[in-house]
């Protein structure tokens, strides 16, 4: 009797074992464990857009250039129509060939520039009926300040939210204008453009945007310029169906 019972025991520790080892083969699917969230076969993983290395200095903007705007009295209760500002919320600034630009839906009775120092003491104050305004040279900023520009859509009374600009410092103009001087001064397209990419470079949002968008309007039938600023107008989202329709028109005229 007692041998039977230690067979017994024997034979049913045998099957239990064989099953264990048997579970422990199959795989985490089997089991019903879900795949991990980095796998490759997860359909809700999406890659990240890649940057141009030469583009990634556009948008300075941080938390202070979120925050500043309720510094600013009166701003946010501005009456409609509003303007949004084709920019990020802090860009740098180097001077020449500077475009800003902003688009307002609804009609309006035109717009006015305000452009104002850290102290609100204004720089520009500037009335036009297009959504665009090119900075003259006659306008000085101090190096390495920040402004503030913004945009009165009319009627309305006031401007805008504001956002920042950052004008570069004594050393980075040195370096800008240098290579400038350095760039080939024979074709003027390719004096242009080579002056425009150096504002890519170094991350002049207004400056580059106002470059290409001169190149564009003496030389509309050559490709690249649509094709350079269609990489910086996809950097923001106020600007990304820009973007998209100069892509499109580089590639028309590219075929």
């Amino acid at each position: 009797m007692k041998l039977s019972l230690a067979s017994n025991l024997l034979f049913f520790g045998s099957i239990l074992a064989a099953a264990s080892a048997v579970h422990s083969q199959q795989s985490p699917a089997a089991q019903g464990a879900k795949p991990s969230a980095n796998s490759p076969g997860d359909s809700t993983v999406k890659p990240k857009k890649k940057l141009d290395a030469d583009l990634s200095g556009f948008d300075l903007t941080d938390e202070k250039s979120k925050k500043m705007s309720t510094t600013f009295g009166g701003s946010r209760g501005a009456a409609f129509p509003s303007a949004t500002l084709y920019a990020p919320k802090r860009a740098k600034l180097y001077g020449a060939s500077a475009l800003l630009q902003w688009a307002s839906e609804g009609r309006n009775d035109g717009y006015v520039l305000l452009i104002t120092d850290e102290d609100e003491t204004q720089i520009v104050k500037q009335a036009v009926k297009e959504p665009s305004y090119r900075l003259p040279p006659t306008v000085k900023f101090e190096p390495g300040q920040t402004y503030y520009w913004r945009v009165q859509v009319l009627p309305a009374t006031v401007g805008g939210d504001p956002q920042e600009i950052q004008v570069v410092s004594a050393a980075e103009r040195t370096e800008i204008d240098k290579a400038i001087a350095a760039a080939p001064a024979g074709d003027p397209y390719q004096a242009g453009l080579a002056r425009a990419n150096v504002y890519t470079t170094h991350g002049l949002w207004f400056d580059a945007i106002g470059a290409y968008t001169e190149l564009i309007g003496k030389y509309p039938e050559r490709a690249e310029p649509y094709d350079k600023r269609s990489r910086i107008y996809s950097l923001i989202d106020a600007t990304s169906k820009l973007g998209a329709a100069d892509a499109a028109k580089a590639a028309s005229l590219t075929k």
